[in-house]
């Protein structure tokens, strides 16, 4: 932590984070990190490993720990070089990740539809200066254009309704471009290495547009994807119907958020190759 936030972060607990002389005196503060390290802002480090420079004003959305058994997972297999997609990166703490553990010579195509969320998103590749190409793509089973209800910056945001978990947070309908993994893979000749996946409920019909990919991927493809049951029926699908595309594609499940069972409750999966 360098010296500017240790002492920022003694003057916080003197006087507490939400009283008025805090609030006075944070966007002095996050000017002053900008300043401070030459424009690249915040230094978080997350789960005491990695570390990135976010924007001081949305330094919460990269909490200190996040996720810590699927970072494990995925930091222990992707390696140097790979080729990374990221569906759903919201602010980019999987894509800065992913390009991170994929250094020097790694690639990171980030998919995020939401203007806003997409926009913080740029911001923090050019502060991390790293290999991480912005997508302004939703990503499903066909292509053409789609409704995304966006929530802010908030990763709540999904395609066709608003998001029935968000609670009161207004939602703005945006129309945004669709494409399919296999299109993209097809158009850009890449063969990916990982797929990191939280879309709200669509996951399946992206899997649906990704089956050519998959099957192409065998061997090498490893694909992370966080489920959201609850999502599926108002998202025009079922278990069922993804027992059915998982079997058809040779994927069996190993859940990585402590489920009990990873197709009824909410959490992030792996998707090996059986």
């Amino acid at each position: 932590m360098s010296l500017l936030q240790h002492i920022a972060s003694k003057v916080s607990e003197s006087f507490g984070r939400d009283s008025v002389p805090i609030r006075l005196l944070r966007p002095s503060y996050e000017y002053l990190l900008d300043l401070a390290t030459g424009g690249r802002g915040y230094l978080r480090t997350i789960n005491g490993r990695e570390r990135f420079y976010v924007n001081p004003k949305y330094r919460g959305a990269f909490p200190g720990v996040y996720e810590p058994q699927v970072m494990e997972y995925l930091r222990t297999r992707v390696h140097a070089g790979c080729l990374s997609l990221n569906v759903g990166a919201n602010v980019g703490v999987y894509a800065l990740c992913l390009a991170e553990w994929s250094k020097p010579d790694g690639q990171v195509f980030a998919f995020e539809p939401n203007p806003t969320s997409r926009r913080l998103l740029e911001d923090h590749v050019s502060r991390n200066r790293c290999r991480v190409v912005v997508q302004p793509e939703a990503v499903g089973s066909r292509l053409g254009s789609a409704t995304l209800f966006a929530a802010g910056m908030s990763g709540t945001s999904r395609l066709d309704q608003p998001n029935p978990g968000a609670g009161p947070m207004p939602h703005a309908p945006v129309t945004v471009p669709m494409t399919t993994l296999d299109y993209f893979c097809a158009q850009q000749r890449v063969s990916p290495d990982w797929v990191v996946m939280d879309i709200e409920g669509y996951e399946v019909a992206a899997l649906q547009g990704a089956r050519e990919t998959v099957r192409a991927g065998r061997g090498h493809l490893g694909i992370v994807v966080e489920m959201h049951p609850e999502l599926w029926e108002v998202s025009g699908t079922s278990r069922a119907e993804l027992e059915e595309l998982l079997n058809d594609l040779g994927l069996r499940l190993l859940g990585l958020s402590g489920q009990s069972d990873a197709l009824a409750q909410d959490g992030m999966v792996a998707l090996e190759y059986s």
